[in-house]
């Protein structure tokens, strides 16, 4: 029986990857914003699905409410509060849309083999894995939340503040941008 739910659980990790794939897609090559939200949203919800195969039921919660919820939402409003038939008529975004291709494959690929060698690579180390000062008193598979605070506010609390101020110069310049346009 263990040996069925093991598969299964491979199985709905493939989809629900294919599935975060599929809205990635269609977050890029869709002409229509609104689409292209719902293309996030899409690749966001299959990422929660990936992160409950993987017996991660903080993360897929946390995924669920920070990027399904709160960050779709700041996107939708930014993409209402653009005019974006003005920038339509002007022909701007038809014609970098190569370029922006070939920009994102090409980082892609370096990003890919930077991970690849350093997860997979002769002296690969444990990604994410806690100090064992840290993890003591911890059975880590079955109480990962606290696992997970634990490193989020220990050792991984610098990226964590680095991230917050980028989404919140992201969120100023947004509405910088939008209200240039309405003036």
């Amino acid at each position: 029986m263990d040996r069925l739910l093991a598969s299964t659980g491979q199985y709905l990790f493939h989809i629900f990857g294919l599935m975060a794939v599929g809205g990635a897609l269609a977050l890029v090559f869709s002409r229509n914003a609104i689409h292209s939200v719902v293309g996030f949203l899409l690749a966001m919800l299959a990422i929660a699905g990936c992160y409950l195969t993987l017996s991660a039921e903080f993360l897929a919660v946390a995924q669920l409410l920070i990027y399904a919820g709160g960050i779709v939402v700041l996107f939708l409003f930014v993409v209402m509060l653009v005019e974006m038939t003005k920038y339509k008529e002007k022909g701007l975004f038809q014609v970098q849309a190569p370029v922006a291709v070939a920009v994102v494959v090409a980082g892609a690929a370096a990003i890919l083999a930077v991970f690849w060698r350093t997860w997979f690579g002769p002296d690969a180390q444990q990604p994410l894995t806690l100090s064992p000062s840290l993890a003591q008193g911890l059975d880590v598979a079955h109480q990962n939340a606290q696992a997970v605070s634990r490193g989020l506010f220990a050792q991984y609390l610098l990226p964590f503040e680095i991230l917050s101020v980028i989404l919140l110069v992201a969120l100023v310049g947004a509405v910088v941008l939008a209200k240039k346009e309405r003036v």
